[in-house]
């Protein structure tokens, strides 16, 4: 016998023993009952919309049977639509193994603003643009937008993304309101003024010149000197006294 063809017959012998293996796996795991539930969240520290425990109550009142019950008859695909459709889980993946085990992994949605309307009942706005239910267990510490805003677009999310993720002005601006005329104010966590933004178009010139004003202005004239700061004109700042 030629190396060759030795070399052959011992690449089918392995195939055959992985195919004796695989049915013996495939036959075993139809007869393993599920005899526990892990459920992992992602990133629980920073968001807590939802718990392990509510994960479980989710899944009991699917209407499927799961512990105790064959791990074959569980359809994992069915059980993440199923946890798909709450508002703050993002994605799910849900597996089996020999031991009997069912693991259940969350990724929850992650909140970007809260929204609150004048007249209308508030709501999150997640990293994505998906509109969230406000919480009754959970309230997370975000930047709200308040006012004349019901729908708010891309331009919006674009700016207070970037007000939540600057050094200095995630700090310092808490909230943002939307007047009558559509016009934007800026609500500061220190100092006793309002920042008047106007409209959005240059948003970016305009908080450079505030940051600028700020740096070099108020850390030497004290930050209650002025009760209001007009950023409206990108060509300059305008502050009037207390």
């Amino acid at each position: 016998m030629t190396r060759k063809m030795l070399k052959i017959l011992t690449w089918i012998g392995i195939a055959a023993w992985f195919v004796v293996i695989l049915g013996f796996v495939s036959s075993e795991s139809k007869q393993v009952l599920c005899n526990r539930i892990d459920v992992h969240l992602s990133d629980t520290l920073l968001h807590r919309f939802v718990t392990p425990s509510e994960i479980r109550k989710l899944l009991e009142n699917g209407d499927v049977q799961l512990q105790g019950y064959p791990l074959d008859e569980i359809d994992t695909r069915n059980l993440e639509t199923l946890l798909e459709k709450n508002a703050y889980i993002k994605n799910a993946e849900v597996n089996t193994d020999i031991s009997g085990r069912l693991e259940v992994h969350v990724e929850q949605r992650v909140a970007l603003l809260r929204i609150m309307p004048e007249g209308k009942r508030g709501f999150y706005l997640d990293t994505e643009g998906a509109i969230l239910p406000l919480s009754e267990h959970y309230t997370p510490l975000i930047l709200l937008v308040s006012g004349n805003v019901l729908n708010p677009g891309p331009e919006i999310r674009g700016f207070c993304t970037y007000l939540s993720e600057h050094p200095l002005w995630k700090k310092q601006i808490v909230q943002v309101y939307v007047n009558k005329n559509g016009e934007y104010e800026l609500i500061p966590r220190v100092g006793a003024h309002h920042i008047l933004m106007g409209s959005l178009n240059q948003w970016e010139i305009k908080l450079r010149n505030l940051e600028l004003l700020y740096r070099q202005g108020l850390s030497k004239h004290g930050w209650n000197t002025y009760g209001i700061i007009n950023l409206k004109y990108t060509n300059q700042v305008i502050c009037t006294k207390r």
